[in-house]
């Protein structure tokens, strides 16, 4: 997806800086919209994702502290801090992921702007 998003700004981009015919500008301002909305369907997806991740990983470490406190560390229990941590560092990924995805649809919003003017 970051491959697909960096491609299209690029695109876009150069697109915006040549000049074009009324209709062509037109035509540009179509696929640029949807494919805007092909991205922010894409975010959306991710913030879901990265939400329900953070909640995983809040529900494993409370487990893992609260058999910490209670039963004390036993090598035994390792898998329960195995999964709060593997969980917490996936988070971490896409919590990653999800500011890139923010990030580049902004940019994009300003070539959304610089297409409405023409």
């Amino acid at each position: 997806m970051e491959k697909e998003l960096k491609k299209y700004e690029k695109f876009i981009e150069k697109a915006v800086r040549e000049k074009h015919s009324p209709l062509e500008w037109s035509k540009l301002a179509e696929i640029h919209q949807e494919t805007v909305a092909n991205f922010q369907h894409e975010r959306l997806i991710h913030l879901i994702i990265t939400l329900f991740f953070a909640m995983l990983s809040l529900v494993a470490i409370s487990i893992s502290a609260w058999v910490f406190t209670t039963i004390a560390f036993s090598f035994c229990l390792l898998p329960i801090y195995l999964v709060a941590l593997i969980l917490v560092i996936l988070t971490g990924f896409y919590v990653k992921h999800y500011y890139f995805l923010e990030n580049h649809i902004q940019k994009l919003y300003k070539y959304t702007e610089k297409l409405r003017d023409y």
